[in-house]
């Protein structure tokens, strides 16, 4: 089996090798093409291992000692420093993915290195394509630039966005995105938090949210009836202190604490999506939380032991109910079941003692 610097050294000998090539097609395991105004860089990955394929502009090119130290570091690289115009992209691109079967396409762009007419001709070009992820990095993307980019990219695609952004901004896709990652956003509300139904990735590396904003989505994630998302990871709002009461206000959790911060367990009550069922909340010292989401397969014993504690509650409310109301329907009835929700309760406690093996705090 050829690798993937193998491919592309042989599809440069003739037109025929290279139609021969196309045809098969190797198989690889991500195709990354990084941008800016004065290089292209094409990274494949097979099994672990990076091929590298550099084209710089206008006969820029780095010094050997650059050369070695990456050729060392690098299973395969190759420098091409030619003389061509940024329009040219589309054409060196597909002569290079049409060598390959890849799942994955990744598109980065570096923002401090690229002129705006040439950021809008790249970006046309990968949405035209096949691709699953755009990364921006470094300088700054204006508000206007960033409208564009969520007005044009498909919200099936991982959009990750590590350069300086508006601190206000509002978008309908901005919580759409299959992954999405951004490195500011003081802007999103909670009702952009609870409008996820990716399934999948948030990562927001500056907020505005603080333990009540998070308690409330919590509970909204808690009630949800769709599956929201597997992870959240944010970092909360500056000088925010971790408030374990605030945190579980009225959720029904699995407590525990860890270098003093609290960590908990919750479920959700309707379960659409058999993957996304127990939720994990951990805190980090740095004011990072991070929220993930897992099948009840994973901690089948936690699952069970929020399945008696969610009950426990139940029945207590309908206890309260009971003490609550001045209607009574039925005296004997009543009063036989105020006798037997306490045995029940008493039996299900019993019961989460036996199962415990974690030493959980029981909040409801």
């Amino acid at each position: 089996m050829m690798e993937p610097e193998e491919v592309y050294r042989l599809s440069l000998c003739s037109h025929r090798m290279y139609s021969i090539l196309t045809s098969s097609k190797l198989e690889i395991d991500a195709f990354h093409v990084r941008f800016s105004s004065r290089y292209i860089r094409v990274c494949i990955t097979k099994s672990g291992k990076n091929s590298l394929i550099y084209f710089t502009y206008y006969k820029e090119f780095m010094d050997i000692s650059q050369v070695i130290f990456r050729f060392l570091n690098l299973r395969a690289m190759f420098f091409f420093n030619l003389s061509f115009l940024p329009n040219d992209v589309f054409e060196i691109y597909n002569r290079i993915i049409s060598l390959y079967s890849c799942p994955h396409i990744r598109w980065v762009f570096d923002l401090d290195q690229l002129w705006l007419e040439d950021l809008h001709e790249y970006l046309d070009i990968a949405l035209a394509g096949k691709c699953h992820r755009l990364s921006f990095y470094n300088g700054t993307i204006s508000r206007e630039l960033l409208t564009e980019l969520m007005d044009k990219t498909p919200v099936t695609t991982k959009l990750e966005i590590t350069s300086n952004m508006p601190v206000e901004f509002q978008h309908p896709n901005a919580f759409k995105y299959k992954t999405i990652d951004y490195s500011e956003a003081r802007w999103a509300t909670l009702d952009d938090l609870k409008s996820v139904r990716n399934e999948w990735i948030v990562d927001l590396k500056s907020t505005n949210f603080d333990c009540h904003d998070i308690n409330e989505f919590l509970k909204y994630w808690v009630n949800c009836d769709e599956a929201m998302l597997t992870r959240l990871t944010l970092q909360l709002k500056e000088d925010t202190v971790i408030d374990d009461i605030v945190l579980l206000d009225k959720l029904t959790v699995l407590l525990y604490y860890y270098k003093d911060l609290p960590h908990f367990v919750i479920k959700v009550k309707k379960i659409t999506n058999e993957k996304l069922v127990v939720g994990h909340f951990e805190p980090k010292e740095d004011n990072r939380i991070n929220f993930s989401v897992w099948s009840a397969n994973e901690f089948p014993g936690v699952f069970d032991l929020l399945e008696m504690l969610e009950k426990i509650k139940e029945l207590e409310n309908e206890l309260l109910r009971m003490e609550e109301s001045e209607e009574v329907i039925d005296w004997r009835e009543q009063n036989k079941r105020r006798r037997e929700i306490p045995l029940e309760v008493e039996k299900l406690r019993r019961l989460m003692e036996e199962k415990d093996d974690f030493g959980f705090i029981y909040v409801s």
